[in-house]
């Protein structure tokens, strides 16, 4: 009886420090061989929550078990958990993800809806984010936007600068009594605070500031504090129609196109255009640089399986 009773206890303590089984979150596809957690493996395996997937010649795909569909390109790695993957080298698309990211350094890349498809490229220390279909926001460690793309924009982005000050690009707008001004080249809606703004409305100006998310935020998803405005021209419009609130209601207006893609760039105002100057301008958000993308950002190319050879006659 005794004995049984010490059986029971082991059993008992024992079940407390086995660790817990991994948990399944999908499975990787691809035609040919990758690595899973320095396993080589052919074709497909069984992806578990924390697994890392390196990818060879062949790009790999993922089919999460929540939905969300991830393409792994060529000579790539990445770590993947149930809601994000954690990008560590190369290239990674994310298609019919809502709820679903990409994470690149500090920097966390979301589709806004289901139609959203985006593309992420990393390269030294800048990360190039592209919007191949629908909305794509990309945010900082601090939960700051730092990045709204339409489809076919891109932003090349460089983390980690160091540098507490934001410094925006655009015109200074107003919806109902609340100052805004779109950034040209990130496409973020700033609602700024700070004197001197209304002497600035329809101006075009580099403003300087604080820059953190407010719950009392009325309009944006970010208040700016201005510290310091310089401006750079005028005959701007004086009003925005539609801010990046909206945009979580489906009806947000489309974000101007970069500055420098066309040699001029559309104003936060509806119907004003604003000439881009002879160079392209860069944002710095919350400690994040913000350039136009060069325009390589291309979806990666799903894998696809080898045609089995026909079988002769006679078999």
């Amino acid at each position: 009886m005794k004995q049984k009773w010490i059986v029971i206890l082991i059993v008992f303590l024992t079940a407390g420090v086995l660790p817990a089984a991994p948990r399944y979150i999908g499975v990787v596809t691809a035609d040919g061989s990758f690595w899973v957690d320095n396993t080589g493996v052919s074709n497909h395996a069984t992806v578990f929550e924390g697994s890392t997937i390196e990818t060879q010649e062949a790009s790999a795909k993922l089919q999460m078990a929540g939905g969300a569909r991830i393409l792994l390109d060529a000579r790539s790695r990445a770590q993947v958990y149930p809601d994000h993957l954690v990008l560590e080298k190369g290239r990674s698309q994310l298609d019919s993800a809502a709820g679903y990211r990409i994470e690149a350094r500090s920097l966390r890349i979301s589709p806004v809806s289901l139609e959203s498809r985006a593309i992420v490229a990393m390269r030294d220390a800048v990360v190039e984010v592209g919007a191949l279909a629908g909305d794509v926001q990309v945010k900082n460690a601090q939960q700051i936007a730092v990045a709204q793309l339409s489809p076919a924009q891109s932003v090349e982005l460089r983390p980690d600068q160091g540098a507490s000050a934001s410094v925006l690009t655009g015109c200074v707008s107003k919806m109902g009594k609340t100052y805004v001004l779109k950034d040209e080249v990130s496409g973020v809606t700033m609602e700024l605070r700070g004197p001197e703004l209304s002497r600035n409305m329809g101006k075009r100006i580099q403003i300087t500031g604080q820059t953190a998310a407010s719950r009392d935020a009325t309009i944006a998803d970010e208040v700016l504090q201005a510290s310091e405005i310089k401006v750079l021209g005028t005959g701007c419009g004086t009003t925005l129609t539609a801010l990046s609130k909206v945009a979580a209601k489906g009806s947000r207006e489309r974000a101007a196109p970069l500055a420098g893609s066309g040699g001029a760039a559309a104003s936060a105002s509806t119907g004003t255009m604003v000439s881009a100057g002879s160079s392209v301008p860069t944002a710095l958000i919350a400690g994040v640089a913000v350039a136009a993308g060069t325009g390589s950002v291309t979806g990666v190319v799903a894998a696809r399986k080898k045609p089995k050879p026909p079988i002769s006659p006679g078999r």
